[in-house]
């Protein structure tokens, strides 16, 4: 219990009753991230005399974690089920009550139409999170093919480009083509995730540095690709994304590709999420680090797949576990 203080309740009750086996789970805290331990601790006789414990314990994060996606993958899709339903008829009324009734209302028609306009936001904005919610719980598994990695994440930057004009976006490739195996769709969505998280942090921040003193650095993303394949390396290729926004939390840094954990008031909490299941399904990696200088720093890990043409749904039961963080 001196060396891994956390252990100090189980060990102590194994100490009062040594006759019974203590079993528990144990967070434990080590260099900024949180692993969770299934630990055991039981008595070792001989001839009935007692010799000592044997302490034993399992790392059970990533499977805690899959457990946690598998269930709110079903309620997802319940959710999504449920709310998408009435949501069509709400917006089709409201638009209907606005182009028969916005010439007869006289009394106050800038509230009638203020009111009307609002009711179709905000049911929009429901439709949109019910996509999400969709897409998490259906992800289909990859279909694999032939992709052009650099004309795909010019593509992407262009797009975002074109959303956050305010905000520059660097992009360092290396030169011609650099082809990889991999779902063409799916790794477009993950990056245009990981990009608008970060143009969405360098908001964030801005917003909070014009309330501090008024002055703000202008805001930066960077995005670079090294291809390690055929060099000896691990033959993977690594597309890194750097913001210079309010940079990734302190607590609970481990938790934020589980879905719904997000930092953002507004959030879905899926964003993530949904990168990390890309990434398991690319039998890639995804890591979320600190950028030097503040922001963050998130790292999309690829290696080559074997070409498929399965397009089939996923069991959230079989999500593959163990992905990276650090």
């Amino acid at each position: 219990s001196d060396l891994v203080p956390e252990f100090q309740a189980l060990w102590t009750a194994a100490q009062r009753r040594p006759d019974r086996q203590q079993r528990g789970e144990v967070k434990l805290t080590r260099d900024g991230g949180e692993r969770t331990l299934l630990v055991r601790i039981a008595a070792e006789r001989l001839a009935g005399e007692l010799l000592g414990f044997v302490v034993t314990f399992d790392d059970v994060t990533e499977l805690l974690s899959a457990q946690r996606a598998a269930a709110w993958a079903d309620v997802a899709r319940r959710i999504a089920h449920e709310i998408k339903n009435p949501l069509t008829p709400i917006q089709l009324s409201a638009e209907r009550l606005k182009r028969k009734y916005q010439g007869e209302v006289t009394s106050d028609p800038e509230t009638f139409a203020a009111c009307t306009d609002t009711i179709v936001r905000q049911v929009e904005d429901i439709g949109r999170m019910v996509d999400e919610f969709s897409s998490f719980a259906r992800m289909p598994q990859p279909s694999i093919g032939r992709e052009n990695l650099s004309n795909l994440i010019r593509e992407v930057v262009v797009l975002e480009r074109s959303r956050a004009s305010d905000i520059a976006i660097e992009l360092n490739l290396p030169e011609g083509d650099m082809m990889l195996r991999c779902d063409r769709r799916q790794v477009s969505r993950a990056l245009t995730n990981i990009l608008k998280n970060a143009a969405e942090s360098i908001e964030s921040r801005l917003v909070r540095e014009q309330a501090d003193d008024g002055t703000s650095a202008p805001g930066r993303i960077a995005v670079s690709v090294a291809d390690g394949r055929g060099q000896g390396g691990d033959e993977s290729v690594a597309v890194v994304i750097e913001d210079n926004g309010v940079g990734l939390p302190e607590a609970g840094r481990e938790r934020l590709t589980e879905p719904y954990v997000t930092t953002r008031t507004k959030g879905t909490g899926l964003g993530l999420a949904i990168v990390r299941k890309i990434m398991e399904d690319h039998q890639g990696g995804l890591r979320l680090e600190d950028r030097p200088g503040g922001g963050a720093r998130i790292t999309l890990v690829f290696r080559d797949m074997e070409e498929t043409a399965n397009d089939g749904e996923k069991d959230p039961m079989k999500v593959a576990t163990g992905l990276g963080l650090g």
